[in-house]
């Protein structure tokens, strides 16, 4: 920007016609025009004219009106002239007061661009490692906190293989109570195959002493029978001599068939009785035999059972406890560890934020002191 300095103005004169005749040509400066303005007038007319149009700052100055040949001497103004003077005189007063004002802004303008080169040229080097401190801080803190987020991945990598583990740990624990299971089913089928198998070979011994006893009873009767039946041929013989021996042999052989007949059917109607109610007997005291036994043996399963249910547990509990107990302590020092870590980052996270709060305001007088110097710099080359 460029300065402009007014020249001193007097004081202004009463009389209207002191301040402006009309053969004379005034000046002002730093008028109605603005800053730096000037305006000439060479008549009163002129002079009107100019100050009647004030607001029109970048207008063209008066034409210059030369006098006539008769204007040696002024003449007497009219009464309406006399106000118009005396409303001019104010204006010009008001507009001296205005210059003045300006001068003195000036003058304040020059000692404050006198003072700032004053102190450019005293200025002293900035000491940028000073500046760089700070920023060798945050990178610090800026890795610190890399290396905080690292320890908290990994910590939450841990409790996730943790988690994984106990899961394993669980499944494991279903797996084996169903092994458990399928190996109880087992054992009891293979019991109660054994206890079929020898109450089969029972219920065999048993027909077999059955059938050998029937077959000797058998026999038994058939000798008697035989016996009988010599006895009756015997009789016969000495009853019938006289008789026809062909018939008489067919009768008795007649008698003999059916006698054989009759006692096989009784025989076997007898045995199928017997053995019918020796399977019932045999099924009812083995099946009560088998039950009682069966209860006892359900009893001693579910004995053995609950003592192997808790050693397993207890065995479990201990070995997967004493590998849970490290891992605990572990979790509990790493959550008392991440929440140390927590806090250290909040802390450089609010040192970061003011800081950078410090930088930014340290960037933006920065900036307005390098664009004060370059509009000084400006105006000097001007």
């Amino acid at each position: 920007c460029s300065l402009y300095r007014p020249a001193p103005c007097g004081s202004a004169p009463s009389h209207p016609a002191a301040i402006m005749p009309s053969h004379t040509a005034a000046s002002m400066f730093g008028g109605a025009g603005g800053r730096g303005s000037r305006v000439s007038v060479a008549s009163l007319m002129g002079l009107r004219n100019v100050l009647r149009n004030e607001t029109d700052r970048d207008s063209a100055p008066a034409a210059h009106a030369e006098p006539p040949a008769d204007a040696a001497a002024p003449a007497e103004p009219p009464a309406g002239d006399k106000h118009t003077l005396r409303s001019l005189n104010d204006r010009l007063s008001g507009y001296l007061l205005r210059a003045r004002q300006l001068e003195k802004e000036n003058q304040d303008l020059e000692n404050e661009i006198d003072g700032i080169l004053a102190k450019r040229k005293t200025l002293e080097v900035r000491d940028w490692n000073e500046v760089e401190k700070p920023l060798d801080n945050l990178n610090k803190q800026v890795y610190i906190a890399m290396d905080n987020a690292k320890l908290l991945l990994q910590i939450g990598n841990n409790n996730l293989a943790n988690e994984d583990f106990k899961k394993k740990l669980d499944d494991e624990k279903k797996a084996g109570k169903e092994l458990e299971k399928d190996l109880q089913d087992l054992k009891n089928t293979r019991e109660d195959s054994n206890l079929n198998n020898t109450q089969i070979k029972r219920e065999i011994d048993l027909v077999k002493e059955d059938l050998a006893r029937l077959e000797q009873e058998h026999k038994e009767e058939v000798d008697v029978l035989l016996e009988k039946v010599k006895d009756s041929e015997v009789k016969v013989e000495m009853e019938s001599r006289s008789s026809d021996l062909g018939e008489v042999v067919n009768k008795i052989r007649y008698q003999y068939d059916k006698l054989a007949k009759k006692n096989l059917e009784d025989t076997e109607e007898w045995y199928q009785n017997k053995v019918a109610e020796a399977q019932n007997n045999e099924h009812l005291e083995s099946g009560k035999s088998e039950l009682k036994g069966l209860h006892v043996e359900k009893r001693a399963l579910e004995i053995k059972l609950q003592g192997f249910l808790s050693k397993v547990n207890t065995s479990l509990f201990t070995r997967f406890g004493d590998r849970l107990g490290p891992l605990n302590q572990t979790i509990l020092h790493l959550e008392a560890e991440l929440k140390e870590l927590r806090a250290q980052v909040e802390r450089h996270a609010e040192n970061n934020r003011n800081l950078l709060c410090v930088k930014m305001k340290l960037e933006a007088e920065m900036d307005n002191y390098q664009r004060l110097m370059q509009g000084i710099t400006a105006e000097a080359e001007r």
